[in-house]
């Protein structure tokens, strides 16, 4: 038997009204420091997407999540002032909220005492914290307490795969293929590779373990994180020798194929791309010269849904799905399969 599990999430806010979300959704609650006084309200509207799109790949991992909002920081490139993170720390003590996703990290402060008190805390009433360590830094907080469990982002030989070690100051090492997540209005976007990512995919890992387990202590939740990881022991040199190349499949349509023809008009549409023939079937779509990116996956997906008259299951559609012509015809082609049955 499954049981509802609550998750904070502290981020940009969320999209209240997104279809994907909406019914998840169970409160929030916002904090802003302003001229160095901290105030509180009910305006946690995400802005950005950033939040929305974390609160979504959670989702993901574990349908029925109980999403509780908590906005703290204004955008995504915005740094959160630490003591309105402590506060937002502070409110979650008293609450039946056990499981909290930071997908941020505070960098150049000047002491993290108070961050880290706050943390013990919340770590001695059993509650467990998830945090991505911040993009291109080797250190941050409160990603490296030892009472946080701390995530990062690789591109591992296993997709969906994680490494997990308690010992480690980086306790864990998620693949990082992007699935398309929940974007504001009402939208979606592909995610690009991130830290902040991989740790709300990995706060709905831990989601599900505690809708089977909803008594399980850290110790144990820990034990069973390393029993389920692919990988226990490694080195950074691990990172780069376990990565794995996207397969492009190019030989697997014949360049005549009347569906990957029609795939090609649609992409030099939507991109509106002069890239040679050759460019097209041989690189990645995401060669400059070709034009996709993270922002406009979304847009090409929407096309395709109108030319083929179909209708994708946006989350379960990854990086690796529009990497080139030939992976993206196979897309299409198997939904249109699917459709006819």
């Amino acid at each position: 038997m499954n049981n509802k599990v609550k998750v904070a999430v502290l981020d940009t806010g969320i999209d209240k009204e997104h279809d994907y979300l909406k019914d998840n959704l169970v409160g929030g609650i916002a904090f802003e420091c302003i001229h160095d006084y901290i105030f509180i309200s009910d305006k946690f509207d995400d802005e950005d997407g950033h939040g929305t799109a974390c609160a979504s790949i959670i989702k993901k991992e574990y349908e029925d999540v109980e999403l509780f909002v908590i906005k703290i920081l204004g955008n995504k490139d915005s740094i959160t002032n630490i003591k309105v993170l402590e506060e937002a720390l502070k409110y979650l003590l008293d609450t039946n909220i056990r499981l909290i996703n930071l997908s941020l990290s505070v960098i150049g402060v000047e002491s993290v005492k108070g961050l880290f008190e706050v943390c013990y805390e919340l770590f001695r009433k059993g509650k467990i914290i998830v945090c991505s360590l911040a993009n291109n830094f080797d250190l941050s907080y409160p990603a490296m307490f030892n009472n946080v469990i701390d995530v990062r982002a690789s591109t591992l030989d296993i997709e969906n795969s994680f490494w997990y070690n308690k010992k480690y100051d980086v306790q864990c090492v998620m693949d990082s293929n992007s699935y398309i997540s929940c974007d504001i209005n009402n939208s979606f976007r592909l995610p690009p590779k991130c830290n902040s990512y991989v740790a709300a995919k990995f706060t709905g890992k831990i989601a599900k373990i505690l809708s089977e387990e909803p008594n399980i202590t850290i110790y144990a939740l820990n034990k069973k994180l390393e029993s389920l990881a692919t990988k226990n022991c490694w080195s950074s040199c691990d990172l780069d020798k376990y990565s794995r190349i996207p397969d492009f499949k190019v030989d697997l349509y014949d360049k005549e194929n009347a569906l990957l023809v029609e795939v090609a008009d649609v992409i030099r549409e939507c991109l509106n791309t002069e890239a040679d023939n050759e460019k097209l079937f041989q690189c990645s779509l995401f060669n400059k010269e070709i034009g996709l990116v993270y922002d406009n996956c979304f847009n090409l997906l929407e096309k395709l849904e109108n030319r083929f008259d179909l209708k994708f299951n946006y989350m379960d559609i990854s990086k690796y799905d529009l990497v080139s012509i030939y992976t993206l015809t196979e897309l299409v082609e198997r939904y249109t399969n699917t459709k006819d049955k």
